[in-house]
């Protein structure tokens, strides 16, 4: 079995240890880590402590702005990843048939595309799982936070790989049950919006600057927003990709659009189930866009 192997390799090291040290190195701080896994950071602190007394240096550098591995700590990590990949392969692996885990992590405006690709992936690749990690925030992909990210402006980082996927088209959108008043002016619109800091979107400002200001609900995320037009409460400027079964009751506005991009790490697109899923989520991608071209948005 492979994972002998490995398990030869790491003879004189703890699975738990390592567990421990990997979640770490993909959150960035002891408690967000121990969020993930369940764990008190106090906790993880002390057994991370007692693991380096048994290692015998360093594994982390602790400071105000989270952790960061040391180059003892580096190999570990990439050690427990290569382990990691052997219990799930060993684990959920039939012969001839694709297995692994894939996580992958995007702002929750893109929560209905990443799920459709997942259903897809999962049908086409029952071996396999996936986690999904739904955070307006950057997860740090090059610690391997996760295998694939979906970004809205590129980083330039040289250690990720970007993949354009398209420019993300925006438009006015209601609920059908939504009842307008004819020739209404866009002045009177009555407007959901986010909060800041996600009201500075270059596109939520130019929908302000062209009248449509009159904001009678604000929220935190783009699926409160959704929800919120989906109930009829008002009008809101959304993505092109989330306009199904809305419609745009003041016609197209020309509003600024926002690069799409699929980010992963060179060394992730040498496992299978990693690359067959950005196939798939692209696909996705791909026919939502068709989709919304077709219908005239």
């Amino acid at each position: 079995m492979r994972i002998c192997k490995a398990l030869e390799t790491l003879a004189m090291l703890n699975w738990d240890d390592l567990r421990l040290l990997l979640a770490i190195s993909r959150r960035g701080s002891f408690l967000q880590a121990g969020e993930m896994l369940g764990v008190a950071a106090s906790t993880l602190s002390r057994r991370i402590t007692q693991f380096e007394t048994a290692v015998g240096e360093p594994l982390v550098e602790r400071g105000v702005d989270g952790v960061r591995l040391t180059p003892r700590g580096a190999v570990l990590v990439e050690t427990a990843k290569m382990l990691e990949l052997e219990l799930a392969n060993d684990v959920r692996g039939p012969k001839g048939g694709m297995s692994g885990s894939v996580t992958v992590s995007a702002g929750d405006g893109f929560v209905g595309i990443v799920t459709e690709a997942t259903a897809k992936f999962l049908a086409a690749n029952p071996a396999c799982s996936v986690d999904f990690l739904v955070e307006n925030t950057l997860v740090k992909v090059a610690r391997g936070a996760a295998d694939i990210a979906i970004r809205t402006v590129h980083l330039g980082e040289p250690s990720l790989i970007y993949r354009r996927l398209t420019s993300l088209r925006f438009d006015l959108f209601a609920s059908p049950t939504l009842m307008l008043v004819p020739g209404v002016k866009p002045q009177d619109a009555r407007m959901v919006d986010l909060l800041p800091p996600l009201d500075q979107l270059p596109h939520l400002r130019a929908a302000r600057a062209a009248g449509f200001s009159k904001m009678v609900l604000r929220v935190s995320s783009f699926s409160a927003q959704l929800a919120a037009v989906q109930a009829g409460v008002g009008c809101a400027v959304l993505p092109q990709t989330m306009g199904r079964g809305l419609v745009q009751p003041y016609g197209p506005q020309d509003l600024p659009t926002l690069d799409i991009y699929l980010v992963t790490r060179p060394q992730a697109l040498h496992q299978p189930q990693i690359r067959a899923f950005m196939d798939t989520l692209t696909r996705v991608f791909q026919a939502r866009l068709a989709e919304t071209d077709c219908s005239g948005r």
